[in-house]
C-alpha cells in the first residue's frame, strides 16, 4: 500500500537508483525491462519492510522507500549484485514521511534525488543525505571510501560475490562456475566483498539508532 504524504509520521529510507552510463554511450535498450525485473525481485526479498514499492520511473531510474532504514545498505547492495555488470548511482534520503519534517525543509524522497546529484558531481556510487548535518559527514565519508572499491570490480567479481550471497560457501559457487575454489577466493577478495559488507553492517547498525527529530 502506497504511503500517505500526509498523514503516516514513520522515518523511511527512500532509495533512489540511477544506471550510470559513461560518458559517450547511451543506455541499452532493455535496461527498463531489467530494472523492472530487478524492482520485483527487491520487492519480494524486502517485502515486510516496503514503505513504497520499488518500480522504475523513467528511463534509467528506479525508486522505492523501506521502512526500516537499517535495511538500506544490504538492499543497494543486492541492487548492484542484481543488476551487474551494470553501474548504478544511488542516493539514500533519511526522514519522517510528511513533508517538511526533517532540518533543510526537504521530504526523504528530495533528500534522495538530492543525495543522487552529490554522488553524480563527486564522481561516486552512493551518498546519503536526511540522518541529520553530522551524521551525513560520517556516512558520505565512509561512502567515499567504498567508491573505489566497488567500481573497480570486474565482472567475474560481480559474479563471484553475487552467487556467495546465494549459496553461501565457496565450493558450492566454484561448482557452479565451473572455477576452482581459490579462483572464487581470489576473485571476492579482488572484489573487496568482505570490506564493502562490513561497512554495510557498520552503515545498518548507525542508521538503527538515528531517530526522527
Amino acid at each position: 500500500m502506497p504511503i500517505d504524504l500526509r498523514r503516516d509520521p514513520r522515518l523511511i529510507a527512500v532509495v533512489f537508483a540511477t544506471v550510470a552510463v559513461p560518458r559517450g554511450r547511451s543506455r541499452g535498450a532493455d535496461i527498463a525491462a531489467h530494472l523492472a525485473d530487478v524492482s520485483r525481485r527487491v520487492n519480494q526479498v524486502f517485502a515486510p519492510a516496503l514503505a513504497e514499492p520499488f518500480g522504475p520511473r523513467s528511463d534509467g531510474e528506479l525508486q522505492g522507500a523501506l521502512s526500516d532504514p537499517a535495511q538500506a545498505p544490504l538492499c543497494v547492495s543486492l541492487l548492484r549484485e542484481w543488476l551487474a555488470p551494470t553501474h548504478i548511482r544511488v542516493g539514500i534520503g533519511i526522514g519522517a514521511v510528511e513533508p517538511g519534517a526533517d532540518e533543510s525543509g526537504r521530504s526523504p524522497f528530495e533528500q534522495a534525488s538530492a543525495a543522487v546529484g552529490l554522488a553524480e558531481r563527486e564522481h561516486g556510487v552512493i551518498r546519503y543525505l536526511g540522518s541529520g548535518q553530522a551524521a551525513d559527514i560520517l556516512l558520505n565519508a565512509i561512502c567515499r571510501l567504498l567508491d573505489p572499491l566497488i567500481t573497480e570490480r570486474t565482472e567475474k567479481q560481480w559474479e563471484a560475490i553475487a552467487a556467495y550471497r546465494r549459496l553461501g560457501h565457496q565450493r558450492a559457487v566454484a561448482i557452479e562456475l565451473g572455477v576452482t575454489r581459490q579462483s572464487v577466493g581470489d576473485r571476492m577478495a579482488a572484489g573487496h566483498r568482505r570490506e564493502v559488507q562490513e561497512a554495510d553492517t557498520a552503515i545498518a547498525a548507525f542508521l538503527a539508532h538515528v531517530r526522527r527529530p
